[in-house]
């Protein structure tokens, strides 16, 4: 049972498709609480399920693949961070230019400014080819600010990223919810009106019975009625004709 666990777990990771929000919301949480990390045994594996946790990928993702996707991230950005000398960018390969991670890892491992990535050489030229720095962010005045003022910025422009996901996904779960709700009263309103037209024709069947009954009784009223009428007619009209007979007899004897 728990071998059967452990390859439902490991399906459910491996069919989940990590997205671009999930990893710079991933960097930006490992970067504000490096304490977690201690060293101690278990210490990364209970901080990563605080992230699953805070995301709501527990299930989906577990501490062991999250931590292997950070060491990767880390991986990358070293060697990006400081390439071998000599290396081409002439093979369409990544670098600190192009991997669109490299701000961000810069910004939360990094001890040096994220406009400066670190140049390479052209395999054509021994001149060094200098990268073009990011275009500056909004609300700085100078492409010279200090490094740490550059990431203090960054991580509050990832933050207010954050949130707003955070804010969309839950007026996403808000809406769902209140679907949800309105499916709700309307199978309650479809169950109430079929017992309403339940009782309807139950109390139509009764008051059929009712007013067949009642002119059942009164055919058989009516029938016992004409009976004794025709009877009492049957006794006037022999009564009559008697009293006639008797009036003709005694005309006779006279």
């Amino acid at each position: 049972m728990a071998d059967n666990a452990v390859t439902l777990n490991q399906a459910a990771t491996a069919s989940y498709k990590w997205t671009d929000e999930d990893t710079q919301a991933l960097i930006l949480w490992r970067a504000v609480n490096r304490p977690l990390f201690t060293g101690k045994r278990h210490a990364s594996v209970e901080a990563y399920n605080v992230f699953l946790k805070e995301r709501g990928l527990e299930g989906r993702v577990d501490a062991k693949a999250l931590k292997k996707r950070w060491e990767n991230l880390t991986s990358k950005y070293k060697d990006l961070k400081r390439p071998r000398t000599g290396v081409s960018t002439e093979g369409g390969g990544v670098t600190a230019a192009s991997w669109k991670w490299y701000t961000h890892m810069d910004e939360a491992i990094g001890s040096r400014p994220s406009v400066t990535p670190p140049a390479l050489f052209a395999s054509s030229s021994r001149e060094v080819a200098v990268t073009p720095p990011p275009p500056v962010e909004r609300g700085t005045t100078s492409t010279f600010s200090t490094p740490k003022r550059q990431r203090v910025d960054r991580v509050e422009e990832l933050l207010n990223a954050l949130r707003e996901s955070d804010g969309q996904h839950e007026e996403a779960m808000q809406e769902m919810e209140r679907e949800q709700q309105r499916r709700d009263e309307a199978r309650e309103r479809e169950a109430r009106e079929a017992v309403e037209r339940e009782e309807w024709r139950f109390q139509k069947l009764v008051e059929r019975d009712e007013r067949r009954h009642r002119e059942a009784v009164e055919r058989e009223e009516r029938f016992h009625r004409e009976m004794r009428e025709r009877e009492e007619r049957r006794e006037r009209e022999a009564a009559g004709r008697e009293e006639r007979l008797m009036a003709i007899l005694e005309k006779l004897c006279k």
